[in-house]
């Protein structure tokens, strides 16, 4: 009878973890959230970024094919631009495009807007091209094209140039 009693004690004892254990697995995915998160936030700045670039592709070939013609430049009248109007270009994180010559600008939507914003803020891209290798002439679209923040209002330099997308990193 003492036998049985015994074997019966000793499955009462309930299994599990102890509070000690629950906390340091808390603890060490706050650690590992913590290290992740500057990652991913420059993960999504640079793939937003990187819309800007892409969203821009037919106007920088209309640019290059109008310097190849003229070997210049190209006004905004030249490319059919009328006024000084944005060109009405819009993506999921970019509001606006607009070509100031030589530079084209593109503004991405702030934090507060409806579809949940851009990590960007409402910062301005300038994409411009690149110099040849004479600078006294110009930019030249043939030779490329490069990138970078052009936001007045951005004292703090959150913006970094790591952001900007690889293809016109200057």
């Amino acid at each position: 009878m003492q036998r049985i009693q015994q074997w019966g004690a000793r499955h009462t004892h309930q299994g599990g973890f102890t509070l000690i254990e629950l906390m340091i697995v808390v603890a060490i995915i706050g650690v590992l959230a913590s290290l992740a998160m500057p990652y991913y936030q420059s993960y999504t700045a640079r793939a937003q970024a990187s819309e800007g670039l892409t969203i821009t592709a037919g106007l920088r070939a209309d640019i290059a094919e109008q310097y190849s013609m003229r070997g210049q430049m190209p006004t905004r009248l030249q490319l059919s631009l009328n006024g000084n109007d944005t060109l009405g270009v819009t993506g999921r994180y970019v509001e606006s495009v607009d070509y100031q010559p030589p530079a084209i600008l593109v503004t991405f939507k702030g934090a507060e807007s409806a579809d949940g914003g851009s990590a960007l803020g409402g910062a301005i891209m300038r994409v411009e091209p690149t110099t040849g290798e004479a600078a006294e002439a110009g930019p030249n679209p043939s030779n490329g094209w490069q990138c970078e923040w052009d936001n007045p209002s951005d004292n703090d330099n959150s913006l970094q140039s790591s952001w900007l997308p690889a293809g016109c990193r200057g």
